[in-house]
């Protein structure tokens, strides 16, 4: 489903660059959209409709509303009630990029399929999907945000900050750019994640946040899945805490992980780095204390908090 989304942000950002009116906008939109969606459906094989979409001039913005996946066969697999696109541009990485999807539904056809293996709670749940970028060029800092929230079931946050990002930002504007017009070949492929690799090593991670929130379901997934498994509560909290144990973590760490093992609420993680220090360099440095778990957990600023 990632390369639809992608397929769909770039066609917003090249309405944005006709400068007409907003029917021809428009119209020129829905041109690009069947174009995307045809290399999309040729490669993976599904097949993808939508009832209507729309570009605001103004705020560069994509919506697309009730949007259908198929199998290649033609049967229903899911359906998103609406996309929402924000800042997307085809010539670079624009300041701030925002992606709303809501309402992702599994079809009946495929709930029946996957209902003896599967909680009936996160079949039937509608996603909501969230994602942004913040990314100042003079600078090389982006922000990440992707939040994600299952039905009733769970919510789920993760942000992050990078420094020293501006290859890596033009590495993914230029793969953007290569499929706008057809799918990549391999050696494309390749090409690419050689450079992706190489543009990481130069990331300098500043911050990190993840949290997780039970919304009133996930207790009761989890129990189904440790039945399936022939597992009760108590073996299921043993066994993680020896696998807790193993951790290169404080004992203050470990005693909040297990805190949310036992309580099935929520769990909130941090770090936040001092220095601006390339990945290479942070690995080596957490190598060298990666035995020593209060050293490790002053290096890192790390906060774990369960309940």
């Amino acid at each position: 489903m990632k390369k639809p989304l992608i397929a769909i942000a770039v066609i917003g950002t090249i309405a944005a660059g006709y400068g007409v009116t907003q029917y021809k906008a428009n119209e020129k939109l829905n041109d690009e959209i069947a174009k995307q969606i045809s290399l999309f459906e040729e490669s993976s094989g599904f097949i993808v409709d939508y009832k209507e979409a729309n570009y605001s001039l103004l705020n560069k913005e994509v919506s697309l509303q009730d949007i259908q996946f198929k199998g290649p066969e033609g049967e229903d697999l899911a359906t998103i009630s609406h996309i929402i696109i924000e800042g997307y541009e085809t010539d670079k990485i624009s300041p701030y990029t925002a992606m709303d999807l809501k309402g992702l539904r599994f079809a009946q056809q495929l709930i029946d399929l996957a209902e003896p293996t599967t909680p009936t709670e996160l079949l039937n749940a509608s996603y909501d999907i969230t994602s942004s970028l913040k990314y100042d060029e003079a600078t090389g800092k982006s922000d990440f945000d992707i939040g994600f929230v299952a039905g009733e079931v769970a919510a789920m946050d993760m942000a992050f900050t990078l420094g020293n990002s501006k290859t890596l930002m033009d590495v993914s504007l230029e793969s953007q750019k290569m499929q706008m017009d057809s799918p990549l070949t391999m050696e494309q492929e390749l090409q690419l994640q050689s450079k992706m690799m190489m543009a990481m090593q130069e990331l300098q991670p500043q911050s990190f946040n993840f949290s997780f929130n039970n919304k009133g379901q996930f207790e009761s997934v989890v129990e189904q899945q440790l039945s399936a498994v022939q597992l009760d509560k108590l073996t299921f909290v043993q066994q993680a805490q020896m696998q807790v144990d193993m951790l290169p973590l404080d004992e203050a760490s470990k005693v909040e992980l297990m805190n949310f093992v036992n309580g099935l609420n929520s769990l909130n993680i941090s770090m936040q780095l001092d220095n601006n220090k390339a990945v290479s360099e942070l690995a080596m440095e957490v190598s060298a204390v990666a035995q020593q778990p209060e050293k490790l957990a002053q290096l890192l600023n790390l906060k774990i908090k369960g309940s």
